[in-house]
């Protein structure tokens, strides 16, 4: 199953004579191509998948719905002749704005001439999640979940944080993924205050705040989930913060349904953390989509005015950062429905004191 159809009728609907496709996360979700070189063109009623030699059978196998042609020169000249030989009509030709380089741009607009093209970003064409989607969205979150319960034995004050990396990266592999969502993040003690600390050379101490963040690959899609963790007894100022956030994690996604807008979830969190104190020490956006991207539509940020809708699904991952001493952050994956959400990560967020 592939986003064609979607794809097709957004052509129709915006009256675009064709689009072409070049970025992975695209071509996989509108083509299934999983290949490394290819070139997608659809028009409203046709579609083809251009590649090489190596990729042509398995084009064939994945891309349903769409003829595959096997270049042998230049892309652009191979699309040009089928527009010439199948007169199809390309008076407007939409691009990936957000992907496609300006010499690559200049280069096709110089080959298809007499066309007039138009930057497009089809991110929220893939917001709202099919089923099948979905029950690979489950299986990624499934991964996490069952790595970081197989790490937290293993951790040790004394190691650093590129080895508690290691660890978890390797018990995701285990389990199926194909690789980590992203840099994996381990931010421990002073470290912690910082959003995105991936992992360093620290060493891991007694009494530190680790802020875990990361994800599993499950045939393409993502998953995303960060918990923190004490490294032995949690201090009085810990126990304090980590209630401010969990506090507020909850209640935002207590805000999550369909039909509310990005912006309320995320003012259901900092308007949480500022009642207690430390509104100025929330620095960042609550949330955004997750699926063939680790950063997708929709957002939930002070600024969204994005809409949910069943099937969407969307991260609900408010903190706190004093910086140069603390910080944490507490983040689940949600799948948005009519009246609230279903959780992808199953994790438990009471606060973990491991005695390593």
């Amino acid at each position: 199953m592939n986003g064609l159809l979607r794809l097709q009728d957004y052509l129709t609907a915006h009256q675009y004579d064709g689009i072409l496709l070049l970025s992975q996360t695209n071509l996989r979700y509108f083509a299934g191509f999983t290949g490394t070189t290819a070139v997608g063109f659809v028009t409203p009623d046709t579609a083809f998948i251009l590649t090489d030699s190596r990729y042509t059978e398995q084009a064939q196998n994945q891309c349903e719905g769409y003829e595959v042609i096997q270049y042998k020169g230049s892309t652009w000249e191979t699309i040009a002749e089928i527009v010439k030989t199948r007169n199809i009509t390309l008076s407007v030709c939409a691009f990936e704005g957000n992907y496609v380089p300006v010499d690559t741009y200049q280069t096709f607009s110089d080959i298809l001439v007499g066309s007039r093209f138009a930057s497009v970003n089809l991110t929220s064409l893939r917001a709202v999640k099919r089923p099948d989607e979905l029950t690979l969205m489950r299986e990624a979150a499934r991964i996490g979940d069952e790595a970081f319960a197989a790490l937290l034995p293993q951790l040790k004050t004394g190691m650093t944080e590129r080895d508690a990396r290691v660890i978890l990266e390797i018990e995701m592999l285990k389990r199926g993924s194909e690789e980590p969502s992203f840099d994996t993040i381990v931010a421990s003690g002073h470290r912690s205050s910082m959003p995105h600390g991936v992992a360093s050379d620290k060493v891991i101490e007694d009494g530190d705040f680790v802020t875990f963040d990361f994800g599993a690959v499950y045939q393409g899609y993502h998953s995303d989930m960060t918990r923190t963790i004490v490294m032995g007894t949690a201090s009085e100022l810990q126990h304090k913060l980590y209630k401010v956030v969990l506090d507020a994690q909850l209640k935002g996604l207590a805000a999550v349904r369909a039909g509310v807008t990005g912006k309320t979830v995320d003012a259901a969190c900092r308007e949480s953390i500022t009642a207690d104190g430390y509104g100025d020490y929330f620095s960042h956006g609550t949330g955004h989509g997750v699926g063939l991207d680790i950063h997708e539509e929709p957002v939930a940020s002070p600024r969204s005015d994005t809409v949910l809708e069943p099937n969407m699904i969307v991260t609900v991952e408010p903190g706190v950062y004093l910086p140069g001493e603390i910080g944490l952050r507490i983040e689940d994956s949600v799948i948005v429905t009519d009246d609230g959400y279903e959780l992808l990560t199953h994790t438990s967020k009471e606060l973990i004191e491991v005695k390593g």
